[in-house]
């Protein structure tokens, strides 16, 4: 009778201890971006210039695919950390990667280092963890994560860990990743940067050939891949502008594997391939794949805000028709795809800063044809949605405290 008496009490302890919902949140956050600010046309004239060696040597169908493109992307301005005559220059492999690690480093640092300001609550000595995630990968050792570390001043003893070649779903893949570490520990601090040179694809693209059919590859990616950093810091501890990272879901779509491929030559020149079926096989399964994250939390969808990579105009219509949501419900991604372009997977997290930002603020930004909603108190839930080569899918779900 004593010893069931004792494990009847010890099985309540645990099963308590285990089901209890540990609250992690997002404590403080930032971007970054460099500071070379560019339109859309001054980066067509520039593609046209620097890659293909003037109109001259462009085919007329090419041309006019290359004016359809660019106008297409809805891209006001950009950043990238280049100078005019260098934008989509071919840089040698060496040049190409100390460039990119360069840049990755200094916006990283500058981006944690706004983060933990913004938290209002930790300094760097209070970081236990360190995520690093990009797409702009290259072979090198020490890693990021290591020259993050050391020029942050963080403690020797912070659990590090170094991301790389998952894409543009980077950010929300992480974000789950964050919150896990978070909730094991109620001293867990997580630190996590996610940066992306991505507009460097195009000093690195396949050869062009004067007068032969262009890559149109080529051509959509220089038109929409642009560069930012954003940072974020996780924990138990909830601040004076909290989001609630309430649950993460990962999910890979069938036989689609062969829609997306990133591939480098032996002269080091990169070539993206998208399938025009990509961003359909996404619409497909997203609304099955969605919904039972919505049933498990009794989220309806109509109190939701989007948060969705900004992978160019077609993706953002297409979450939005698929999933039946009204223009304003996306407008945090919207206005980051036209101010800054598609930045990869630092996109994830620089849509939810910008959120994060109007909500506590209550200001909203001027931009042209994108719908805000006269009142943000409506959405109780954010929803970030990522996609990346596989085809694979992530979705976060936060709740706007």
């Amino acid at each position: 009778m004593l010893f069931d008496f004792v494990e009847s009490i010890y099985n309540f302890i645990v099963n308590k201890c285990w089901s209890e919902e540990k609250h992690v949140y997002i404590n403080g956050m930032s971007c970054s971006f460099p500071v070379q600010i560019y339109n859309e046309n001054q980066m067509k004239e520039m593609f046209i210039e620097n890659y293909c060696g003037g109109k001259t040597k462009i085919r007329d169908e090419d041309f006019d695919f290359i004016n359809r493109v660019f106008k297409a992307a809805l891209i006001d301005k950009c950043h990238v950390n280049l100078n005019k005559e260098d934008l989509f220059r071919q840089m040698k492999r060496e040049e190409y990667t100390n460039y990119v690690k360069s840049t990755l480093l200094s916006l990283s640092i500058e981006s944690a280092l706004n983060a933990i300001k913004d938290s209002q609550i930790f300094e760097m000595k209070d970081v236990t963890h360190l995520i690093f995630g990009t797409m702009t990968g290259t072979i090198a050792a020490p890693s990021m994560d290591i020259y993050i570390a050391k020029q942050l001043n963080l403690n020797a003893t912070v659990k590090r860990l170094n991301v790389e070649s998952m894409g543009c779903l980077t950010g929300f893949r992480l974000v789950g990743l964050s919150r896990d570490i978070a909730a094991q520990n109620p001293s867990n601090v997580v630190l996590l940067i996610v940066s992306d040179i991505r507009s460097a694809l195009g000093n690195q693209l396949t050869k062009f050939i004067s007068n032969e059919p262009i890559d149109k590859s080529n051509v959509i990616i220089c038109a929409l891949f642009r560069d930012s950093s954003c940072a974020a810091i996780f924990s138990q501890r909830k601040a004076s502008k909290p989001i609630q990272v309430i649950d993460h879901q990962s999910f890979l779509i069938e036989n689609t594997i062969h829609l997306g491929r990133l591939k480098e030559f032996n002269d080091g020149s990169i070539h993206l391939y998208l399938d025009k079926q990509l961003p359909y096989a996404v619409f497909d399964a997203l609304p099955s794949f969605l919904n039972p994250i919505l049933v498990r939390h009794q989220v309806d969808l109509r109190q939701c805000q989007f948060a969705v990579h900004t992978g160019g105009p077609k993706i953002l219509r297409g979450i939005r028709d698929c999933l039946k949501l009204q223009d304003e419900q996306l407008c945090a991604s919207w206005f980051v795809m036209k101010s800054y372009g598609n930045l990869s997977g630092s996109s994830n997290l620089v849509v939810v800063e910008h959120l994060r930002k109007w909500k506590y603020s209550n200001t909203r930004p001027f931009q042209s044809q994108i719908d805000y909603p006269k009142d943000f108190s409506i959405y109780k839930y954010l929803i970030g949605l990522s996609f990346g080569p596989g085809i694979a899918v992530e979705c976060v779900l936060f709740k706007l405290d």
